[in-house]
This record gives structure tokens, sequence and C-alpha cells, in this order.
């Protein structure tokens, strides 16, 4: 009666091996699928930020973007006042030679007829 004692001890033994292993294997499945679990949980979060931050950068540069679009127009607004202001004075220094020409013109042709009016009437 020895030998089934051993039988059942090798059999108790090796089914509480088993039960061990079962029980260590599903500890570590169970560990595995909660890394699993975070690690896409964190790639969602991930994704979720990557997006916000694709969303902020697209704002930010249409605001830059608009910001430099209005930047150019007033250069181009200054430009172009600075192109009439220097037309407009072209034309007044013309308009003052004119004026001055025909001015000394006019002097030295009064001063000619009053010469030959003195010269005449002296």
């Amino acid at each position: 009666m020895a030998e089934p004692d051993q039988s059942e001890q090798q059999q108790t033994w090796l089914v509480g091996q088993v039960a061990d292993t079962r029980r260590i294997a599903e500890l570590g499945f169970t560990e595995t699928k909660g890394q699993l679990a975070l690690i896409l949980q964190r790639m969602e979060q991930g994704e979720r930020r990557h997006d916000e931050l694709a969303s902020t950068v697209a704002e930010n540069h249409r605001m830059v973007s608009e910001q430099l679009n209005e930047h150019a127009k007033s250069i181009q607004d200054a430009a172009q006042d600075r192109a009439a202001e220097r037309s407009r004075l072209q034309t007044v220094a013309d308009s003052s030679k004119r004026f001055s020409t025909w001015m000394a013109i006019g002097v030295s042709a009064l001063f000619g007829v009053l010469g030959i009016l003195l010269k005449t009437w002296a």
C-alpha cells in the first residue's frame, strides 16, 4: 500500500505544481494586459496631445500669417504714400522753378523797359 500513497503524493504534488504554474501564467497575463492597456492609454493621450498641439500650431500660423499680411500691406501703403509725397514735392519744385524763371524774365523785362523809358525821357 505504500505504492498508492506515493502515487497519490506525486499526483497531489503534480496538481499543486500545475496550479502554481497556472496561477503564475494568469498573473503574468494579467500584468501584461495591464501594461498593454497602459501603453494604449498613453498612446491615445499622446495622439490627443499631438492633435491639440497641431491645431494650436495651425492657429498660431494663421494668426502670424494674417499679422504679416497686415504688416506687408501697411508697408506697401506707406511706400505708396511716400511715392505720392515725392511726386507732390517734385511738382511743387517744378512749379517753383518755372515761377522763379518767369519772375526773373519779368523783372529783367521790367528793368529793361524802365531803362529804355529813363533813357528816352532823360
